[in-house]
């Protein structure tokens, strides 16, 4: 017993010598961005939850560390006061896409934006993020009609990202009308999870917090466990997206129908109060970079000959046009520039700085050729009458 002990007590010495000297290697040869969490939500009876007010914190993965921050009303923006009356302004709603995880304020694409019509336009012109990570189209149209009016806005930009916004909306609520996420001790949780203290994921939540703040050997290992159990067939390799799918599941179809029902929504509360309303369509990295999905569907082995990877902008876009709604499609922008592999982190798949740029410049394109034919104009233009 006491050689086993002995034993025992010189393989664990040996363990933590090797963890250490990993560590420094790590350190020095390989330095990490350690992770930091979002601790920027908090609950809200309405939009199940919201950015909380005057937070900041630096938002950390392995390929970016970026501030987020709030303002006193809450938003991932500057302080935004009463609207002047040469001022044109513009709400931008949205996911992680356009509140802009993994860029800074002034590198989003609401942020180059304004800049780009403010010039154009010789005007003061405001572009409002009012983007939540983790959002679906029901939490953007009831923040819309709850907390737009109050902003002011001459437009509002509903950016969809074609990843998860078809599904999002109806996965919010389960079937007895509760939603799937709560917040617990600041942070955004899976329900399921937070209901259940003995689940793995809950009670290691801890440990892997402080590991990925403090340990660059396990943000390492953490950025290539994944990939590494997938090849060597320990785990299911990710499903194929299913929301370029040729035929629509049972529950992407229904996830569909309730955003064309939200859609028109966000367009009648619009239209009622002369307000512009833009659906900006934003892709997915590989349907940007096309020999990306070519790849994963050979690794998975998977039929290709189910599934369209433009279908769900093209979806999107007869039905904005059936329903007379502004839309704006990203794909065609961001994919003449796919010789440039840097308009998306590899890892994370948001936007960079550089493809933000790139939409925002389609963006301002479009609503200089276009604002002179849309209610709106009217303001800008009577504004530039009284002011000249």
């Amino acid at each position: 017993m006491r050689d086993f002990f002995k034993t025992f007590v010189l393989f664990s010495i040996g363990v933590c010598v090797a963890l250490i000297l990993s560590e420094i290697t790590i350190r020095t040869v390989a330095p990490q961005r350690v992770s930091t969490g979002r601790s920027l939500v908090e609950p809200d009876e309405y939009l199940v939850y919201k950015l909380a007010k005057n937070q900041s914190v630096t938002y950390t993965l392995g390929e970016f560390q970026v501030t987020e921050a709030t303002n006193s009303i809450g938003l991932r923006d500057h302080e935004v006061g009463p609207k002047k009356p040469t001022t044109y302004r513009v709400l931008g709603l949205g996911d992680s896409f356009s509140f802009a995880s993994g860029v800074e304020l002034e590198e989003t694409y609401f942020k180059k934006l304004e800049l780009s019509l403010s010039d154009k336009w010789e005007r003061n012109v405001e572009v409002v993020n009012g983007a939540v990570w983790g959002y679906s189209l029901l939490q953007e149209v009831r923040f819309l009609k709850k907390y737009g009016l109050q902003l002011q806005p001459d437009a509002a930009i509903i950016g969809y990202y074609v990843g998860n916004d078809f599904f999002d909306s109806y996965d919010l609520f389960d079937e007895q009308g509760n939603p799937t996420v709560i917040v617990k001790d600041g942070d955004l949780v899976s329900r399921v999870v937070a209901d259940d203290p003995n689940a793995i994921r809950y009670s290691t939540a801890r440990i892997r917090a402080f590991l990925a703040t403090h340990s660059h050997l396990y943000c390492f290992l953490r950025e290539r466990l994944s990939d590494v159990i997938v090849r060597l067939g320990l785990a299911n390799p990710p499903p194929p997206p299913d929301f370029c799918a040729k035929e629509f599941d049972e529950h992407l179809q229904k996830g569909w129908e309730l955003n064309q029902r939200l859609l028109h929504e966000a367009a009648d509360f619009t239209r009622a109060r002369k307000l512009r309303l833009i659906v900006v369509i934003l892709p997915a990295i590989y349907q940007v970079y096309p020999d990306m999905w070519y790849q994963e569907i050979s690794r998975l082995k998977i039929d290709s000959s189910l599934y369209d990877l433009e279908k769900p902008q093209r979806i999107l876009r007869e039905f904005c046009s059936q329903n007379q709604i502004e839309c704006v499609d990203m794909l065609p922008a961001l994919r003449r520039r796919q010789n440039e592999r840097d308009l998306f982190y590899r890892v994370d798949s948001h936007p960079t700085p550089k493809g933000h740029h790139v939409m925002a410049d389609s963006l301002a394109k479009y609503f200089s050729d276009h604002t002179i034919r849309t209610f709106g104009a009217d303001r800008l233009q009577a504004a530039s009458a009284r002011h000249p």
